[in-house]
């Protein structure tokens, strides 16, 4: 059966109590740079080329006195693969053992990547990306803010390629796009 040929670990996104904090805690004491915003409750940040290798998510209001600091924060992890073609590969072979797909296939507007995520045992949601945007002093790019609320910041392929039902928090943001 095929075996996926990841490349490196990718990024991590971290749910975190106050981003304003925590964007200044990983700017000024980690020294990472900010690449773009999705309103003012996730922040993509990068300490080379990739367009991210941390994002964090704003915990909602609600969930700030339930989240229990014993429990991870981790709302996913990444790996890197070289194409799209392996994200496929990916998603049939996932598909084939059975195992639960969260999102994907799709391209996010942040960091233009390709993605698919799915669970481990353990109930992790781990992710395989390709096409990361790549920042550099030749390609040099410009943090702006994506709107939460349009498809596009999530998936700019508009859910055409999942493979599985989107996640109700995906459909919210469907019902308010059109």
């Amino acid at each position: 059966m095929y075996q996926p040929k990841p490349t490196k670990l990718g990024h991590l996104v971290l749910k975190v109590q106050d981003i304003q904090r925590s964007v200044q805690f990983y700017q000024e004491v980690v020294g990472l740079t900010v690449s773009d915003w999705i309103d003012d409750r996730m922040v993509f940040l990068r300490a080379g080329q990739d367009h991210h290798d941390l994002a964090l998510l704003q915990l909602p209001a609600d969930q700030l006195s339930k989240q229990d600091p014993a429990q991870s924060r981790i709302e996913h992890f990444s790996y890197h693969v070289d194409s799209i073609e392996d994200i496929k590969q990916i998603t049939k072979m996932l598909l084939a053992r059975g195992i639960e797909i969260d999102r994907g296939i799709g391209r996010h507007g942040p960091g233009d990547n390709t993605f698919i995520v799915f669970k481990d045992p353990d109930g992790n949601n781990v992710e395989f990306y390709s096409d990361m945007l790549q920042i550099t002093e030749q390609a040099p790019y410009a943090a702006s803010v994506w709107p939460g609320t349009e498809m596009g910041t999530f998936d700019q392929w508009n859910l055409e390629s999942f493979v599985v039902e989107p996640p109700a928090r995906i459909k919210a943001i469907i019902k308010n796009d059109k």
